[in-house]
């Protein structure tokens, strides 16, 4: 059953069953083909599935009652990354050998050759992301080529690494995807995106890591005066919509990380010229909107303009404006 959430991109998925056959097109359909095998000794299985899938992305919360064992096939068109909450995985891979996982364990699945996935009684936090956003990110941003990104190693580069992709997955699917107000917001879902892809491609082995290890440490210079300002200005006129590292490379012919360095260099830091111009353009609809459907007006229009925290939005506005957001919209 799919159950789509009121005037929003973002979509609720629930499933649950205890036969092979419905498991396997599931699968099929959100993740990979695979093929369900009986547990030795007639245990059954039942798997629950709860998921909020977003353009480029998804989350997921599973469970297992008994246990399940597959072979899956290689999960090429999305990274899926699976946190066990509880019980017990393991993964017998072609491409990167065996793995055990067990509580508080996060692990990408393979994204290459098949591999034989036995679990026993288990919840499972599951991320996937779309391969090929992934791979333009890791170009766009990190200057690594897309066709050149590849997963070296399937566990977080780091015990830290691993709790920041957590606290960063609670965080979307909290905050703003669980948020009905939030997710009609397309600056806010394209920042959910970028966030889960960011952490993702520092917290597991790749060629971003690899190539960034090599890179020379050398200083970014600023860009050119008249990039500085051509950049500054699209970033003002765009502010009402979704801006991207790809916006910052076709202005700046840089990687994205190397062009935001150089603007801050040069006094432009794109992140603050775009919080300024969207706390700007959150006055301006308060200032136009309609007094009587304050307060849910603030909130909506805190969101329009990318403020994912109603409450921060208020202290940073009247910090900024000196007065509050509330008194602005009553004028």
């Amino acid at each position: 059953m799919t159950e789509h959430l009121p005037r929003s991109a973002v979509a609720r998925i629930s499933f649950r069953s205890g036969t092979a056959a419905e498991v396997e097109r599931f699968a099929a359909e959100h993740y990979a083909a695979t093929s369900v095998r009986d547990i030795p000794g007639g245990r059954g299985f039942e798997l629950g599935h709860e998921t909020l899938a977003a353009p480029g992305f998804s989350l997921s919360e599973m469970w297992l009652s008994l246990g399940l064992d597959a072979l899956v096939d290689p999960v090429d068109e999305h990274y899926v990354v699976d946190h066990v909450r509880a019980g017990r995985m393991l993964w017998e891979t072609e491409a990167f050998g065996t793995l055990r996982l067990g509580p508080g364990d996060i692990a990408v699945m393979p994204p290459s050759g098949r591999f034989h996935d036995r679990v026993e009684e288990a919840d499972l936090d599951v991320a996937a992301l779309d391969a090929r956003i992934v791979a333009e990110l890791a170009e766009q941003v990190h200057g690594v080529p897309a066709e050149r990104f590849r997963l070296t190693g399937l566990l977080p580069v780091s015990p830290g690494h691993a709790r920041d992709w957590d606290r960063t997955v609670v965080h979307v699917r909290d905050r703003l995807l669980g948020n009905p107000m939030l997710v009609e917001s397309p600056i806010l879902l394209d920042a959910a995106l970028r966030m889960l892809v960011g952490a993702f491609l520092v917290t597991f082995p790749s060629t971003v890591l690899t190539d960034a290890a090599r890179r020379n440490r050398t200083s970014v210079a600023a860009p050119p005066a008249r990039v500085t300002r051509e950049t500054v200005e699209y970033l003002r006129t765009h502010a009402g919509s979704p801006v991207g590292p790809l916006d910052l490379v076709r202005m700046t012919g840089v990687p994205a990380r190397d062009a935001a360095a150089g603007l801050r260099r040069a006094g432009a830091d794109p992140a603050a010229v775009l919080w300024r111009s969207r706390l700007d353009g959150a006055r301006r609809d308060l200032v136009a909107g309609d007094p009587v459907l304050i307060p849910d007006l603030v909130d909506r229009v805190a969101a329009r303009w990318g403020f994912a925290r109603p409450d921060r939005f208020r202290i940073t506005y009247t910090r900024e404006y000196g007065e509050t957001p509330e008194r602005t919209a009553r004028r």
